[in-house]
């Protein structure tokens, strides 16, 4: 009897698991903002059931590219996390923002510690990707708004 549930709650526990991703599923892929020759790029993978890395990179002419930030969604203690490593910001660490809402295909994540932004959210729109940071900053409310596109 106690195989059988011990069993019961494996099975269990791998199916909610395994259903994570699939919550954030819809940010994986390639998106792109084209201004000219140049390009803001950002590649979401799933990465396992609970985790999705990113990258954010600059393609300046076409061909050079350069990393701006490392991305990561992950699901922690019951919880939906975005971390975001910057290049050249908090001494190249990870921020982390806790995902308060989660819907569909949206979520918004703050983090009130942090200088700036405190919050980052992201929609998407069939084949458009809109994400936003926006928060105080030196005492100013600012928002800034990237609107990606995929193939």
């Amino acid at each position: 009897m106690k195989l059988l549930l011990s069993c019961m709650i494996s099975i269990f526990t791998i199916s909610v698991s395994a259903q994570k991703s699939e919550q954030m599923k819809w940010v994986a892929g390639i998106w792109k903002i084209s201004s000219g020759n140049n390009s803001i790029v950002e590649q979401w993978t799933i990465t396992n059931d609970s985790m999705l890395t990113g990258k954010s990179f600059f393609v300046k002419d076409g061909k050079d590219s350069i990393q701006q930030e490392s991305l990561e969604l992950s699901f922690r203690n019951g919880n939906w996390n975005y971390i975001s490593t910057v290049v050249g910001q908090n001494n190249n660490q990870p921020v982390y923002f806790k995902i308060i809402f989660l819907k569909g295909a949206e979520f918004i994540a703050e983090n009130p510690a942090h200088d700036f932004p405190q919050r980052i959210a992201y929609r998407r729109i069939k084949n458009q990707l809109f994400a936003s940071i926006e928060g105080r900053n030196n005492g100013k409310y600012g928002k800034k708004n990237f609107d990606f596109t995929t193939e």
